[in-house]
């Protein structure tokens, strides 16, 4: 008896130990929805065995419609932190459909056909389908490492709960009754069995949202907060990222963008409204962009845009485009005045730094504006045209 009162106790203690380590991690990382769901699967599960250890001392229909609910909200909210980590959208009414047949078929086990064997059976199975369910599902969003590591563990901890199950109930099917399921191996077994489980699924996850919080740390110190461009630290790492991702490339080019005149749109309009055309620039920046160039904030209105493996008519094309989209854009609160922006062309050859590219780009970039602005400058089209002429 001391032995199985033991581990009914250690069982909760470790559940409310992980119930408040998530619950402590969402409080620094709220944007992380699915910590919330970990934490309160964690405190239900704490709920759930306490109530296991004090079964003895409720009537048997009340023990079973609290413990038994208890134990299927833990699974619902475990699966519901993994849809919302990887997929962003729970499916509700699919884990409240399984719930509802598990206390449906609970309930005519105890007042049609009143067996406690089957009523274990079917909370256990419940969960082994809820968990199967969930990993199958997720299975395309789960590709890292890290995610096939707790794909693997959640698929264990499911069958472990059917094949423990069957093998307690071959062994205990003629002796296990309400009154020594308390005390029984069945219930000892699977107190044992979910604290193992709780600490390998508990400590996967806190190595995956460590990463996710410190590739957020990572993201944040690389992109600027208004518009979610890169900043000149962000440009950094993925300039030296740049022959890993491109092995053999070798050559790129860059484009620098200034809105025209935007201090007069400061000064006119205010600076929210200033801010609002400095997002909608990087907003059609980004939409123009392909998937591997990058979009840097410069610096207030300026804006760099790396094309690797482009060329500077490429680069000119989309520098085209671009200002053809802005001088089309309108702005909340500027009605008076058309927003445009000039542009400045420059290859990158992949031997030189990207600081000197930048200086020829920046030097295209004075030429549009000296030219009338709202238009696109490439380096060496000015000499092209003197040595013609």
């Amino acid at each position: 008896m001391f032995g199985q009162s033991y581990f009914q106790l250690i069982s909760p203690l470790i559940f409310l130990v992980f119930a408040l380590g998530f619950a402590l991690l969402w409080h620094y990382a709220r944007y992380i929805r699915a910590l919330r769901f970990f934490a309160l699967s964690y405190l239900l599960g704490a709920c759930a065995m306490m109530g296991d250890f004090l079964r003895n001392a409720m009537d048997p229909v009340v023990a079973m419609y609290v413990i038994n609910p208890l134990y299927i909200a833990t699974a619902v909210a475990f699966c519901a932190g993994l849809f919302a980590f990887y997929r962003g959208r729970i499916p509700w009414r699919a884990l409240a459909g399984q719930s509802a047949v598990i206390l449906l078929a609970l309930s005519w086990f105890k007042f049609v056909q009143d067996d406690i064997v089957m009523r274990t059976m079917v909370m256990n199975a419940g969960v082994f389908v809820m968990f199967g369910h969930a990993a199958f599902e997720l299975r395309r969003e789960m590709r890292r490492l890290v995610d096939r590591i707790l794909q693997v563990f959640v698929l264990l901890n499911a069958f472990q709960l059917m094949l423990r199950t069957l093998i307690v109930l071959w062994y205990e099917r003629l002796t296990l009754t309400e009154a020594n399921y308390a005390d029984s191996i069945a219930a000892l077994s699977l107190h044992f069995a979910l604290s193992i489980a709780a600490l390998a699924l508990a400590g996967i996850l806190f190595v995956m949202f460590g990463m996710e919080i410190v590739s957020n740390l990572t993201k944040t110190s690389w992109t600027d907060p208004l518009t979610g461009a890169l900043n000149r630290r962000g440009l950094e790492a993925r300039v030296a990222a740049l022959p890993d991702e491109m092995p053999g490339v070798a050559a790129h080019a860059v484009v620098l963008a200034d809105i025209d005149r935007f201090k007069k749109i400061n000064d006119q309009y205010g600076h929210e409204a200033g801010d609002r055309v400095i997002t909608q620039f990087a907003r059609i920046l980004t939409c123009g962009a392909r998937e591997n160039d990058f979009i840097v904030r410069w610096g207030g209105e300026e804006f760099m845009v790396v094309m690797p493996g482009a060329d500077a008519a490429m680069a000119r094309l989309f520098a085209e485009t671009v200002r053809a989209g802005f001088e089309a854009q309108r702005h909340d609160g500027i009605t008076d005045v058309t927003v445009t922006a000039s542009f400045g062309v420059a290859a990158w050859p992949a031997s030189r730094p990207i600081a000197d590219s930048a200086h020829l780009a920046d030097r295209a970039l004075y030429r549009a504006k000296r030219g009338g602005r709202n238009r696109v400058c490439v380096h060496g089209d000015a000499d092209r045209q003197a040595a013609v002429a």
